[in-house]
């Protein structure tokens, strides 16, 4: 066994990576838990929708589908990715715009949603440390689905395609490919495919027992990421379920994620007027009062 397994090493970047953003998915999960009111529950209950459909198993074989409803056409895992090489490593902000904020990133996606959206439950976190070169915010929303409320998530990693394509494009081949990603639960449906400008974007659905999930993750020329989920839960995640589906079709998510008001440098007035959003939680990493290394704690 010590001949046969010899030399080789555990891919150390990609786990990172997951236990990163595993540790912030269950984080927002416990905060978004303790806002989940009895009266949600029981208007699910009410709608014959179970609450604990989530942890149920799901039948089936686990068959990746390289075809979506509404999803970019002729997707698959033959894609070609931008020379990232050229970004620069510390780039200038502009002189008259500021660091995208969590919490105008939150106002964005609620901007860009369909019309008539109703939306609620506001929590959104900035980057950190503040200084960072690249951004890398994240934020989400509740949408009513009629019985409940179904949760819709967004992340803009300003540096990914950078910092990522630095380890070479197997990494982001093996990022981007429908065979590796298997989501949370069962994949159900993926496709990947590359834009007229370039861009890569991956959407999919996974199932957790009656839970349902849907993501579009766009990487583009620029180096910039943008995630958008959406399931039929309160919680992405982890639900419950309150809804038969997800309140966001794939036509809606590629929408949101290929808009060009996504941008780590805003003007001042995004920021000001993402002020507006109200009632809204900060979950932005902050350093305990003294700590010099940055690493932060939850407030």
């Amino acid at each position: 066994m010590k001949e046969t397994v010899g030399g080789v090493r555990p891919p150390l970047p990609s786990l990172v990576d997951g236990a990163t953003v595993r540790g912030l998915r269950l984080r927002r999960r416990r905060r978004a838990a303790q806002a989940v009111s009895l009266c949600a529950v029981a208007a699910a209950l009410t709608a014959g929708v179970s609450v604990f459909g989530a942890y149920l198993p799901t039948m089936g074989s686990g068959t990746v589908v390289q075809a979506l409803p509404e999803a970019p056409a002729g997707g698959s895992d033959e894609v070609d990715f931008p020379d990232f090489s050229h970004l620069p490593r510390d780039p200038e902000p502009p002189e008259d715009k500021v660091a995208l904020t969590g919490r105008a990133t939150v106002h964005t996606l609620r901007e860009l949603l369909p019309a008539g959206t109703g939306t609620s439950y506001y929590e959104g976190q900035d980057s950190f440390p503040p200084d960072l070169t690249y951004i890398d915010t994240s934020g989400s929303l509740k949408v009513a689905t009629g019985v409940g409320r179904a949760e819709v998530t967004v992340n803009v990693q300003g540096g990914f395609g950078r910092d990522r394509g630095a380890r070479g494009t197997e990494y982001l081949e093996r990022f981007y490919s429908c065979d590796e990603n298997r989501g949370e639960g069962r994949m159900t449906a993926c496709t990947v495919a590359n834009l007229d400008d370039g861009s890569v974007l991956m959407a999919y659905e996974d199932r957790s027992g009656l839970l349902i999930r849907r993501h579009a993750d766009l990487l583009r020329t620029d180096g910039t990421r943008i995630v958008v989920g959406t399931s039929n839960g309160w919680d992405l995640e982890d639900g419950p379920v309150l809804a038969s589906r997800p309140p966001l079709s794939f036509e809606a998510l590629r929408a949101v994620v290929t808009s060009s008001r996504w941008n780590q440098w805003v003007a001042p007035d995004v920021v000001e007027a993402a002020k507006a959003l109200a009632p809204y939680r900060d979950l932005t990493l902050r350093p305990a009062p003294g700590d010099t290394n940055q690493t932060g704690r939850l407030p």
